[in-house]
């Protein structure tokens, strides 16, 4: 089995591929699901983030306090690199263990910080979805119901788009004009032509 990365900067429509590959057939692990779900019920992961981010991080009934550990990491691009290194490891420990699960000879892992996580020593290829930064702008302007100063700030706090495109084995354009599935189709018989 190989296992793919799949990511890009925020807005660039990564979760839209992630659901072509999965309606192809293939399985598809989304690693910020994985690490919200772990966060809650991971006591390594309770234990390390409270000690260094303060109780505040979980709200009463244990859950993780989103607007604080969102203040924090994203004033702080330091807190953030800590936070994954504190959460990632468990999150591709999980990977791992689910993909020994799977049958296909393809398993993906949809991950917005695979980079700047230092995942990629997990995966066989990776694969980065791109948009034009106006494009993206304004899908999460739309999605998330916020400000574009807001997204900006998101924005830089990932790692740049151009370098993530030029680290990746494969690139999928997704501003709106190039046709999607035929260059994700492309690249999955790539994929599959190296596994055999």
């Amino acid at each position: 089995m190989k296992k793919i990365g799949l990511t890009g900067g925020i807005g660039s429509g990564k979760t839209t591929i992630a659901e072509i590959i999965q309606h192809l057939g293939y399985p598809v692990y989304i690693a910020d699901k994985e690490a919200s779900f772990l966060m809650e019920t991971h006591e390594g992961i309770r234990k390390n983030l409270t000690q260094r981010f303060g109780t505040a991080v979980y709200t009463t009934e244990g859950h993780v306090n989103k607007p604080v550990l969102a203040k924090i990491i994203f004033e702080n691009r330091k807190a953030l690199q800590e936070v994954n290194r504190i959460v990632h490891p468990c999150v591709m420990e999980a990977f791992t263990a689910w993909c020994h699960r799977q049958t296909s000879p393809l398993a993906f892992c949809e991950s917005a910080i695979l980079y700047e996580g230092g995942l990629e020593k997990y995966f066989d290829a990776i694969i980065c979805v791109t948009a034009p930064e106006d494009v993206r702008l304004a899908r999460v302007m739309q999605r998330d119901q916020t400000t574009e100063q807001n997204v900006k700030g998101r924005i830089r706090n990932q790692l740049d788009d151009t370098l993530k495109c030029q680290r990746a084995d494969f690139v999928i354009c997704n501003d709106g004009k190039h046709l999607i599935i035929p260059q994700l189709i492309t690249i999955i018989q790539k994929l599959q032509a190296i596994n055999q």
